[in-house]
């Protein structure tokens, strides 16, 4: 599957994103990031699946935490507008009941600075955000 554009991307996360604490563009760098914003991918060596690489565990943990009414099944983590939202969700969990985003993603100390880095590029200059998103990669 192809990935998707980043136009597309703006607005799938505005849309999406449940996040009281993650801009939008905070949620951008890290699908960036993680997938170069291919919203089928799954990791051959765990469970983690679609746009911000959500495993089973992360679903579950979303589901015990998030509102009443609110629940995801990891076989939807494929569908880019349900894994924004459950990964939104996530976040906010990861950096008000876990060790932050850095632990919680398993990628260990320094994961987010170059995410919030790409951040603040996208913030700043949003006429060239594949520049900011680029950042990412280096």
């Amino acid at each position: 599957m192809s990935g998707l554009g980043y136009e597309q991307m703006v607005k799938l996360v505005k849309d999406n994103n449940r996040s009281k604490i993650f801009s939008d563009e905070f949620v951008i760098c890290l699908m960036w990031k993680e997938t170069n914003f291919e919203p089928g991918i799954a990791n051959g060596r765990s469970t983690a699946t679609g746009l911000m690489q959500l495993t089973k565990g992360a679903v579950d943990l979303v589901n015990k935490n998030s509102p009443a009414g609110i629940h995801f099944s990891h076989n939807e983590m494929t569908d880019a507008a349900k894994n924004i939202q459950c990964g939104t969700y996530y976040l906010d969990i990861c950096k008000t009941k876990l060790a932050g985003v850095d632990k919680s993603f398993g990628t260990g100390a320094g994961y987010s600075k170059s995410i919030c880095a790409c951040e603040t590029a996208l913030k700043n200059d949003g006429t060239h955000p594949m520049v900011a998103l680029q950042m990412i990669h280096r």
